[in-house]
């Protein structure tokens, strides 16, 4: 598992949704799709082989918060959808990013939560 691609993909979101809103992307974002927290390589390793590392004290709310994530990419392209692009630009900068830097940061932390676990060697 590489802990720092997944944050950096986790980042980008923010620009590809800033594009998309610009009309500077040829995306097609489907929010249903971007809603599920459980197809990006984060979401699989939470429900997959990373399930195993749920008792860790930062596992339930990076899942909690990447859950979150999802659903306000989400939302920011339904509100463009549907024509409230303000609304998106005010969700995409205000809760959003708050989130996103939160989460990018919880990731940190859980990473070295399982580096610990698996290495065997007590961390803080």
């Amino acid at each position: 598992m590489n802990w720092m691609e997944i944050i950096s993909a986790h980042v980008m979101w923010k620009q590809r949704l800033i594009a998309y809103l610009a009309g500077d992307s040829q995306e097609q974002l489907d929010p249903e799709v971007i809603g599920l927290d459980d197809r990006c390589p984060l979401g699989k390793w939470i429900y997959g082989e990373g399930k195993s590392m749920e008792t860790l004290p930062g596992y339930e709310e990076v899942r909690e918060l990447h859950a979150q994530f999802h659903q306000n990419a989400a939302q920011v392209i339904v509100l463009h959808q549907t024509d409230s692009t303000a609304e998106a630009e005010a969700l995409l900068n205000g809760d959003y990013s708050r989130l996103s830097e939160k989460l990018k940061h919880r990731i940190l932390g859980l990473s070295r939560q399982v580096k610990a676990a698996t290495d065997g060697i007590p961390r803080f």
